[in-house]
């Protein structure tokens, strides 16, 4: 069986791209902290991550940098020729389950504290804020998303 669950934070908004079938991809990384070493610093592992079709609609719809997630999908290796001819090797996961975890309060803060993008500016509003150009978040423009039928199996 290969499945991974992770919890944690975007580093950066996730990249999204068409496919020339009009298939949507996603790709982005997550921040998970694993504790602290023996001097007491804290612990952070990266996770490289893809997901698709409706997963990538909901990033980007509703996730930007900063935002916690929950990921269930499979641990894929990679390789690929470096430019100075070695190969180099990789580990990413295809996220086939995707759950928003931080509050609207929490996302409106961490929206609130990024740069206004400059496709999101509007020379017609020069007096506004660039915190306020940001879209807020509201419940009922969340996916409803069924925990009836979700099954997580702890590894203990």
């Amino acid at each position: 069986m290969n499945k991974i669950i992770l919890i944690g934070n975007l580093t950066k908004d996730p990249e999204i791209r068409v496919t020339q079938s009009g298939l949507k991809t996603a790709n982005f990384s997550l921040a998970i902290n694993d504790g602290k070493d023996k001097n007491g610093q804290e612990i952070v592992q990266y996770f490289n991550l893809s997901c698709f079709d409706k997963q990538a609609e909901l990033l980007e719809k509703y996730v930007k940098k900063g935002h916690k997630i929950m990921v269930a999908g499979r641990a894929r290796n990679e390789s690929w020729d470096k430019p100075d001819g070695t190969k180099g090797y990789g580990f990413k996961v295809i996220a086939n389950e995707i759950e928003l975890l931080t509050s609207k309060t929490d996302a409106e803060r961490i929206n609130s504290m990024m740069p206004s993008s400059p496709s999101n500016d509007s020379s017609d509003d020069s007096n506004s804020k660039p915190s306020n150009k940001k879209a807020a978040i509201k419940d009922d423009d969340l996916p409803e998303i069924d925990v009836s039928n979700i099954n997580v199996q702890m590894p203990f």
